[in-house]
């Protein structure tokens, strides 16, 4: 089958996507060349794992004023349903790279949002000779523990068929429920993405299991590109922070790194005006910094962003428990004190004394029960140390999360926080301003 073009209708991406095999591997595509972009260099756009086409639909409005559009679902990725549970993230780059040679469209730029941005740049850093430039958001440079646990949780909760739990945890990582005020993202949208995911077929729940495992198998990411690179996130992401985007960035040689603002993990949709005029801008190479609602970071300042991205509260009244119920005969297996150190929406750092059990055995199950309150907190130990345990937050119910967040809110339970970096004199050195 030839490549195709297809002229842009409101309705497009309704349409089913062509298909061709590379080997035994299906590509499906939709190729766009817009009025003014036809002779430029062609965009390929790659989703996360469950973004259709049609989710799409104002991104590729703006982007095809500027350039042609091919939007492409990798096996597993996307509607794409062939499971392909033998390729990993370097494996789905190489397909690509084979399926543009194949095409004849020589040089690529790439767009990679969440997921794809992983295969987008393992592309780009693989293949110089056939890439332009490159956009990515929400790319992590090297998964860290505790997001590899919040991964393997999830997997947990959807091999055992809790689908309306697994649902809500999804949406629960991907949307900051701390920054609801600051990102505007509406209770029918969290419900809708909740929806999706809890009716989930078992094509998807298959595809679910396979994405996530190609990303539990990524160790740290194969290289940095080296062509230019727009390095992008939301302000408020706690899936994919800002500063593990800007520790990417730092190791481009080419690299641009900007923050949407009042936007997390999916800026694209929360702020879109913002994301498409960032996009566009790049691509034409105009200058970035006069966009509102981007914030432009000065080069060489990646690796002073601050980490902390929520503030840590100190409870009034740190004293509290962690207990952990048995699955045998549902009996307390564990029952210890604990001295809260500081808390966020995430997770907390707990002091405890005398163990008297295996951490390493109940850092998946272990409870926190506070004084005062009847709100109870399933954890995962992420990290300790001779007296302490560093914990995420299973967050798994959206009724548990307004729970978190109004006692956190509640100045009888929580009287100090720490401020983040961003709050303080280093936005001036940071941020580029002028």
């Amino acid at each position: 089958m030839d490549f195709l073009w297809n002229e842009y209708t409101r309705n497009a991406l309704r349409q089913p996507p062509h298909q061709q095999m590379v080997g035994r591997w299906q590509v499906n595509y939709l190729a766009f060349h817009g009025p003014e972009g036809r002779q430029r260099t062609p965009l390929i756009v790659l989703g996360g794992a469950f973004q259709n086409f049609n989710s799409f639909k104002y991104c590729i409005e703006a982007l095809l004023e500027e350039v042609p559009v091919i939007m492409v679902d990798l096996p597993s990725l996307g509607d794409n349903t062939q499971l392909a549970p033998e390729l990993g993230m370097e494996d789905l780059a190489d397909l690509l790279h084979q399926w543009v040679l194949r095409n004849d469209l020589n040089k690529v730029a790439l767009m990679g949002l969440s997921l794809g941005s992983v295969i987008a740049s393992t592309f780009a850093y693989k293949y110089p000779e056939s890439t332009e430039r490159l956009i990515v958001t929400g790319i992590l440079p090297k998964p860290r523990k505790s997001w590899r646990m919040l991964l393997e949780e999830s997997l947990r909760v959807l091999d055992e068929g809790r689908l309306d739990e697994f649902g809500q945890a999804v949406v629960l990582y991907l949307v900051n429920h701390a920054r609801l005020a600051e990102t505007a993202i509406t209770d029918t949208t969290r419900r809708l993405f909740h929806r999706q995911m809890r009716s989930f077929s078992s094509n998807e729940q298959a595809r679910y299991r396979i994405n996530a495992r190609r990303l539990l198998e990524v160790e740290s990411i194969l290289g940095y590109p080296t062509c230019p690179t727009l390095v992008a996130t939301g302000e408020f992401d706690s899936f994919t922070p800002p500063f593990e985007n800007a520790l990417f960035a730092a190791r481009c040689p080419q690299a641009t790194f900007a923050l949407v603002e009042g936007a997390d993990h999916v800026a694209q949709l929360e702020r879109r005006e913002e994301s498409m005029a960032m996009f566009a801008a790049y691509l034409r190479g105009t200058d970035l910094s006069l966009i509102p609602g981007i914030r432009l970071f000065a080069p060489g300042s990646y690796e002073r962003i601050e980490h902390r991205g929520e503030p840590r509260f100190v409870p009034c009244n740190p004293h509290a428990r962690v207990i952990s119920i048995s699955r045998v005969d549902g009996s307390i297996a564990v029952d210890v004190p604990v001295r809260i150190r500081d808390m966020s929406f995430f997770g907390c750092l707990l002091e405890y004394g005398h163990q008297g059990f295996s951490l390493a055995e109940h850092s998946r199950d272990l409870i926190l029960c506070l004084e005062g309150s009847a709100l109870r907190i399933e954890l995962l130990v992420f990290e300790h140390g001779e007296d302490t345990m560093r914990c995420l937050f299973k967050h798994g119910r959206f009724e548990t999360a307004y729970e978190l967040k109004a006692l956190l809110d509640d100045e009888s339970f929580f009287r100090c926080r720490f401020a983040t970096e961003r709050q303080s004199g280093e936005v001036a050195r940071i941020y580029r301003v002028g």
